[in-house]
């Protein structure tokens, strides 16, 4: 398993979509200090803190930009051996194929924490760069460090749902469907982030649950991981079975 999780690593290493996704997700660090300076300019006697910063960086974390850029991650994980036709070269070696899904989600939640650490490190540092120039108040890394935690946990909800979209994947054998179906599920999330009916949407409920807002919902947290642990399942044994009559073709 180490062997074939280091080759997918491997296999990244060749491709511009490791260093295109790092830098979509530092899109989101840049609106909050875009929001930051705005807010400083136009409402200069508005306090805010470094936790607010993060707090609003949630939603683009979990339901909007980064959401994105990891199906975009798992459409190309997953249905790269049909575009590269390298699928007829790893079916026939004696390697098992569930192995093989195993070795690409291990990847894949490898890279949505990555790119957690780059979203959150990107925030502390622009925040630092405000804070030295305008004094932002609540400044901490003890903060910082609280809400890494947060990023972590809520990004490993997020993680949970992206095996549909593996599955959509390897289904279609190409990565543009399922980048068309996370455009409908960030309108969705957009859409529910300020409804109580978004406790039961995944995705929305992640970011519930993260933010501790679930409370006001009405449902408990036992219901909202209820159903991000039926996507995971469904998804994950969705793509299991279909790769595994998979033919070579």
């Amino acid at each position: 398993m180490r062997n074939l999780i280091t080759c997918e690593g491997l296999k990244l290493k060749r491709s511009r979509i490791l260093l295109l996704s790092i830098i979509g997700v530092f899109s989101t660090p840049c609106l909050m200090l875009a929001e930051a300076l705005y807010t400083h300019f136009q409402e200069p006697d508005r306090i805010f803190t470094l936790g607010d910063i993060y707090d609003s960086s949630l939603l683009y974390v979990m339901i909007l930009t980064n959401l994105m850029i990891y199906v975009t991650i798992t459409a190309y994980l997953f249905s790269r051996e049909y575009g590269e036709g390298t699928l007829k070269t790893i079916l026939p070696i004696p390697v098992r194929r569930e192995g093989l899904l195993t070795a690409k989600f291990s990847i894949l939640l490898i890279w949505v924490l990555l790119l957690t650490l780059v979203t959150w490190g990107g925030v502390l540092v622009l925040c630092s760069i405000y804070h030295h120039f305008f004094n932002l108040e609540g400044y901490s890394l003890l903060v910082a460090g609280e809400w890494l935690i947060r990023f972590l946990a809520g990004n490993l909800l997020v993680f949970l749902t992206l095996p549909v979209f593996a599955y959509i994947g390897i289904k279609v054998k190409g990565f543009v469907a399922p980048v068309m179906a996370s455009s409908v599920i960030v309108m969705g999330g957009a859409a529910l982030s300020n409804q109580d009916l978004g406790a039961l949407y995944p995705w929305t409920g992640a970011f519930f649950l993260t933010s501790g807002k679930l409370s006001e919902t009405g449902y408990s947290p036992a219901a909202t991981l209820g159903v991000i642990l039926l996507v995971f399942l469904g998804g994950t044994l969705l793509t299991f079975q279909h790769f595994k009559r998979e033919d070579i073709r």
